[in-house]
């Protein structure tokens, strides 16, 4: 499972995967660890902000701690369309973590030419939502957004986050990829949540 972004969501569904004991994990985010952080990003502390470590990095050390047979591939790296192939090839499955539609559409676009199954997943202020997008079976991000939010709309920065929403979303994103990762496609939801 290839998870983009480490930050809230993808710190939390990556806690939780290798947790359940998925065997491989990539994580891929090219931020640092920063005590802001730590209210809504469950998996770091304040040592990890402390040293200013790649989000990548110190999700790596702290699930070797409590599962140390899944192994984490960490990619301190932004998300380009020049290494979106490198850095997801032969990803079972692709996790949303970030926190902006510009990578969501390149992942989306990734998706749909390589027939990649992945989960859309957003949270801010007290909402969330989730998304599942299994290429030629359900809808695509595009099909269902098919321009980009324009103008202002909230984000963390702007309208703050609860932690339980970050746990709620995660949640969810995480029983929806074990549902795919188990064979059980057909158990999985066909609508946005």
């Amino acid at each position: 499972v290839a998870i983009v972004g480490c930050g809230a969501t993808g710190s939390a569904v990556a806690a939780l995967l290798a947790r359940a004991g998925v065997g491989t994990l990539r994580i891929v985010d090219r931020d640092y660890v920063e005590p802001s952080n730590l209210q809504r990003q469950s998996l770091f502390d304040e040592t990890d902000a402390a040293e200013s470590l790649p989000k990548a990095i110190a999700a790596t050390r702290k699930i070797a701690a409590f599962n140390s047979d899944v192994v984490v591939e960490a990619q301190v790296a932004d998300l380009t369309p020049e290494n979106i192939e490198e850095l997801l090839a032969g990803a079972e499955l692709v996790l949303d973590g970030t926190d902006n539609f510009e990578t969501r559409y390149l992942l989306n676009d990734y998706a749909v030419k390589n027939g990649t199954p992945w989960i859309y997943a957003a949270a801010v202020g007290s909402y969330g939502v989730i998304m599942n997008i299994l290429p030629g079976e359900t809808a695509c991000l595009a099909c269902v957004f098919p321009e980009s939010p324009r103008g202002a709309f909230e984000t963390c920065d702007t309208a703050g986050i609860l932690n339980s929403t970050v746990s709620l979303v995660a949640s969810v994103e995480a029983t929806e990829a074990l549902k795919f990762l188990v064979g059980a496609k057909d158990k999985m939801r066909r609508t946005m949540l």
